[in-house]
């Protein structure tokens, strides 16, 4: 049973250059349709280009691993969408099956792409709150900009992001703050480094720093951060000034 333990785990990888591979394959109901699994699980494999300025580096045994973990799985779970992860490096080789069918994908990261998890376990958890037909249900931070700020201040108290799409970035190697330029943080002095989805990247810190994450299906909903209420407080009393350079890790941008 897919568990929010597991998935902690899996947001917890981490390479340097994209080579972790996620693969989303839902596995045909009929026995005489497993023999085109295959083919399809190393189409999907084949369209996860690496992003612009960011190469991925996809081993030949992480490939071979997923398809055979999938080919050992596969008449096990008839209907059902196999969720498979691979980078040897880290030792990472999971196989988890999904609850519920999920869109079909293949992603190179320097994560495993666990957004789709995240969406299965609100699904089978009663108790977790939803945004539901599009509409805001937190007072919040909205907009990557604002939302990639609250993150970097670690005042993220429940994070709302699409289940699909990447959004290319990039992580200061000095202070680790997240953006979307290349000169959006002041100490980047040297060059900085390529992120394939900063998206991933801040459902992974939320996670590690306790808080929610919360994935919606509807991809007009924008990505938005529920700020923890001193956090909130302290913003709302001392706005930072209008020359702060976009991506500064000092306080969330509330505008």
């Amino acid at each position: 049973m897919l568990t929010r333990e597991e998935v902690e785990k899996l947001g917890a990888v981490h390479a340097i250059t994209p080579a972790v591979l996620s693969l989303y394959v839902t596995v045909p109901s009929i026995p005489r349709d497993l023999s085109r699994l295959e083919v399809h699980a190393r189409e999907l494999i084949a369209a996860a280009e690496p992003v612009v300025g960011c190469p991925g580096d996809l081993s030949e045994g992480d490939r071979n691993h997923v398809l055979e973990m999938l080919a050992a799985r596969a008449r096990e779970w008839p209907g059902r969408t196999a969720a498979i992860f691979a980078y040897a490096d880290a030792g990472l080789s999971e196989a988890i099956p999904l609850p519920r069918v999920t869109p079909d994908r293949a992603v190179l990261g320097i994560r495993p792409h666990i957004r789709p998890l995240l969406a299965a376990l609100q699904r089978c958890d009663a108790d977790q709150p939803a945004v539901a037909d599009g509409r805001h249900v937190l007072q919040s931070v909205t907009g990557l900009r604002a939302c990639l700020a609250a993150v970097n201040a670690g005042s993220a108290e429940t994070l709302v992001v699409p289940r699909d799409g990447l959004v290319p970035g990039y992580e200061c190697g000095r202070c680790g703050a997240l953006g979307t330029n290349a000169d959006s943080c002041p100490d980047w002095g040297t060059a900085p480094l390529p992120v394939p989805d900063v998206i991933e990247e801040m459902v992974s810190r939320v996670l590690e720093d306790g808080g929610e994450v919360l994935v919606n299906s509807d991809p007009s909903y924008p990505i938005e951060v529920r700020l923890h209420y001193r956090a909130t407080r302290e913003a709302r009393r001392t706005r930072p000034p209008s020359s702060t350079p976009p991506g500064r890790p000092a306080e969330p941008d509330l505008k």
